[in-house]
């Protein structure tokens, strides 16, 4: 396929430089708008990157003609562009234009040039412009003036100045058609993401989960009926991304019933495709809804994370964190790829419904684990002291802890306390059983009483 369009193109170049084309200036100029595409797919990465496919039908006479591609992205990649407009179509060349039209750039394209004020009483001022650095400076009556009472009037727009971004294109047809050209090209300053709602029950043992699909487009253009589909995984880019600028509003889009995002694989990536034409207007935040599940089984967890390897004679009180999870599998009504994203975690109580706290997972596969560490427990005291430090040998340590924790709730409670080791490490004794997590992290599960406290002690040898 590479060497028929390589062939294509040579000879469309070939048979341009025999016929002895005109410059481009003096060539038919053919311009396509939005309101040409017949077809639009829009598929949007996580990262202000989304990938353009358009479909034009396009009046062409034939032999060399300018194309001017209108409408396309204030943000586009012109060198991602790929165009294929079938048999008798040649690409030859393709710029992209975007000197666009303000004050300052038509007075730049002035300079040298002769300017006129219109005065209120209908008289007229005329001068020169004579530079555009830092400001104007003119020339009027012999004088050089940096200010001129008025209103400047020009008798033309400069011939390279356009009001929006713009393709164009020389093209070459082997005889009047009207062919379906179709163009892709990638774009930044789109991105997606996705926000979680998991609503609790009162028992907070089931939660009901909402995701949201939330897309910001601040390319430079709108797309109208597009396809839309999003890629879930983190693509590599060569380039890095440019900084995002502010939005004009916020528009929410609930799916119809039986309506939303099929989901399949795309290689090492996973593919959401929305069954109905969307509308992304430029500089608009837009939310769709990805899936809803009801009952979800959800567990309460109560957590306290120490270092080991920080051996002071008492670490004094530390933060249990408050946590739920739940398995993203068949028997939770889910088993489906969760995309990366901001789980909000929200409670009833009888003031109504109330933020418990917020988390970001990342792309979490089907049949994992979600875990969601939502604040800090009020009524769940800790309490870590490091009660004796013994060397052992050159590089050796024996450490001898004690754990308090205290429960003034009105329910019993199970803390995980979680302690990070250092080298190679053992648990030689301890009041309860130790689950080792990983090589550096073990475990103990502390059943604490309603209004009770328990004590653990453990101790721990480190060797580097």
């Amino acid at each position: 396929m590479n060497r028929t369009i390589l062939a294509l193109c040579v000879g469309a170049l070939g048979a341009a430089s025999a016929a002895g084309a005109a410059p481009t200036v003096d060539l038919p100029v053919v311009v396509s708008e939005a309101a040409a595409r017949r077809t639009l797919d829009l598929t949007v990465y996580n990262r202000d990157l989304a990938l353009v496919r358009e479909a034009r039908e396009l009046d062409l006479p034939g032999g060399p003609v300018r194309i001017e591609f209108r409408d396309v992205p204030a943000r586009i990649d012109p060198t991602s562009l790929r165009v294929e407009g079938g048999a008798g179509f040649s690409l030859l060349e393709q710029n992209y234009e975007f000197d666009l039209l303000s004050r300052d750039r038509i007075l730049q394209k002035y300079v040298g040039r002769e300017l006129t004020w219109l005065q209120e009483d209908g008289s007229a001022v005329t001068g020169t412009l004579l530079g555009m650095n830092d400001g104007p400076v003119y020339r009027v009556d012999g004088r050089i003036v940096f200010e001129v009472p008025g209103r400047i009037a020009l008798p033309d727009l400069p011939a390279d100045l356009r009001e929006r971004p713009t393709l164009v294109w020389l093209v070459q047809t082997d005889k009047a058609r009207r062919p379906r050209v179709e163009a892709s090209y990638l774009t930044g300053g789109i991105s997606w993401k996705t926000d979680y709602v998991l609503d609790l029950d009162d028992a907070g043992r089931k939660a009901a989960l909402q995701a949201w699909v939330t897309l910001d487009n601040q390319s430079g253009a709108g797309y109208e009926g597009a396809t839309l589909r999003l890629v879930a995984g983190d693509v590599n880019r060569v380039s890095a991304p440019r900084p995002r600028v502010m939005y004009d509003s916020l528009a929410m889009s609930a799916a119809p019933e039986g309506k939303g995002f099929s989901e399949s694989a795309l290689y090492d990536y996973h593919l959401y495709t929305l069954d109905r034409p969307v509308d992304l207007k430029d500089r608009q935040i837009k939310q769709i809804n990805l899936f809803e599940r009801d009952g979800v089984p959800v567990e309460r967890l109560y957590r306290l994370r120490a270092d080991v390897a920080v051996a002071r004679a008492g670490d004094g009180l530390l933060p249990v964190e408050v946590a739920y999870r739940f398995r993203n599998d068949k028997a939770a009504g889910l088993d489906l790829p969760l995309p990366a994203g901001v789980f909000r975690v929200y409670g009833d109580s009888d003031g109504g419904r109330q933020l418990l706290g917020e988390d970001r997972i990342e792309h979490t596969p089907k049949g994992e684990e979600v875990r969601l560490t939502v604040g800090r427990a009020f009524d769940v005291v800790g309490e870590r002291v490091v009660v004796r430090t013994e060397r052992l040998g050159d590089r050796g340590q024996r450490l001898t802890v004690k754990v308090t924790l205290r429960n003034h709730k009105t329910e019993k409670v199970t803390v995980e306390v979680a302690e990070r080791a250092w080298g190679e490490w053992n648990i030689t004794a301890s009041t309860l059983p130790v689950r080792r997590i990983s090589a550096t992290e073990f475990a103990f599960d502390v059943p604490v009483a309603a209004d009770g406290e328990t004590v653990l002690d453990y101790t721990l040898e480190m060797d580097r």
